[in-house]
């Protein structure tokens, strides 16, 4: 049985917002790391970090838009950018690792505008820096940007994606 490509719903058109962004983190290189997951679950997903990760939180809400034939996603989302640091740490040495997972973000924020998956994101992206959120020491930014996607759900010619299984 042929493998499905979990980023397509049908032959060459991809699917989930999930899986767009593992494809833009997977676009950035082997030394960036990639979580999908709730905040509870990445405190126990990032006791193991060894390199900057990537971390799309579960998105809590978002919209569809709706259009005479497709519907597009538009979650509002979490994207945590961060990287292991020591427990007692140096404020100087800390502000670079802040620094490094903001370069991160925007490598990010570059490749989706890049990507044509989703509607450029430009303007003001107000980030957060993430000092003993988890518990893990770990240090990041996290953005909230709202993903549009310039590709949907086809109304007319995909009714089965609509359906149950």
């Amino acid at each position: 049985m042929e493998e499905r490509n979990p980023t397509h719903d049908t032959e060459g058109r991809l699917g989930t917002v999930e899986a767009k962004v593992r494809k833009i983190v997977e676009s950035l290189g082997e030394d960036v790391g990639y979580q999908f997951c709730n905040w509870a679950q990445a405190n126990v997903a990032l006791d193991d970090i060894e390199k900057p990760t990537i971390i799309y939180v579960l998105p809590p809400s978002g919209s569809f838009h709706f259009k005479w034939n497709e519907v597009l996603d538009r979650p509002n989302a979490q994207i945590a950018f961060v990287s292991p640091t020591d427990f007692d740490f140096d404020g100087a040495e800390n502000d670079g690792i802040v620094e490094a997972m903001k370069r991160l973000c925007i490598r990010f924020v570059r490749a989706v505008n890049a990507s044509g998956y989703f509607s450029e994101l430009e303007d003001d992206i107000p980030y957060q820096v993430l000092y003993d959120h988890l518990d893990h020491n770990v240090t990041g930014v996290v953005i909230s940007p709202t993903l549009v996607e310039e590709a949907g759900v086809n109304l007319c010619n995909e009714p089965e994606r609509l359906e149950d299984d």
